[in-house]
């Protein structure tokens, strides 16, 4: 009877610093970029340009929460995280410990619009446009900054409008709650 011997290959050589562990993980990160197409190539691409936020001051504000009374806002925030799906934020005053009580639009512009054009988080509201909105939330801040409780979140119907100097918002929440909030920049 003959036996035949083979060295084996994932045996590591005495001093050599790379055993069966080093192998499995070097192993594991070429099927990771298998799995994941462009996994390796993503770290190497240039970041998206398409987002972005622009912050304005208002000369006249005004929001409504649902089934509270209108009440003021001092300025807009408009975040745009992909190109075309435009958030618009109606950031008010609090009363107590709440210093701070921010009304959301998220929708879409309509007609393929921009929304806004960005460069490196830079951007600039392209208007006049309309977004149909598709979600409204609430959330209020305390004096720290810190979010006093869960955001409050609803799909909804409804449109704003951006022109040069005015913005308009209105949603109706399939369980009926009403949103309203106008602003003149």
């Amino acid at each position: 009877m003959t036996v035949c011997t083979r060295p084996n290959r994932f045996k590591s050589s005495p001093g050599s610093g790379s055993g069966p562990g080093a192998r499995g993980l070097l192993l594991a990160g070429v099927l990771l970029t298998l799995v994941l197409p462009g996994a390796g190539l993503r770290a190497q691409e240039k970041p998206s340009s398409d987002f972005g936020r622009v912050q304005r001051s208002t000369r006249s504000c005004e929001r409504n929460l649902a089934e509270a009374s209108p009440g003021p806002c001092s300025e807009l925030r408009f975040e745009q995280n992909q190109q075309g799906l435009l958030t618009i934020r109606f950031v008010g005053p609090g009363s107590g410990e709440i210093t701070t009580n921010l009304v959301t639009f998220v929708g879409v512009v309509k007609g393929g619009a921009a929304g806004m054009r960005c460069s490196e988080g830079r951007c600039r509201l392209e208007g006049p446009l309309s977004t149909e909105i598709s979600s409204v939330s609430e959330l209020s801040y305390d004096q720290r900054g810190l979010p006093t409780s869960l955001p409050n979140a609803w799909p909804a119907d409804g449109t704003c409008r951006v022109e040069k100097n005015d913005v308009r918002c209105e949603a109706r929440a399939l369980t009926g709650e009403r949103w309203a909030a106008s602003a003149e920049l």
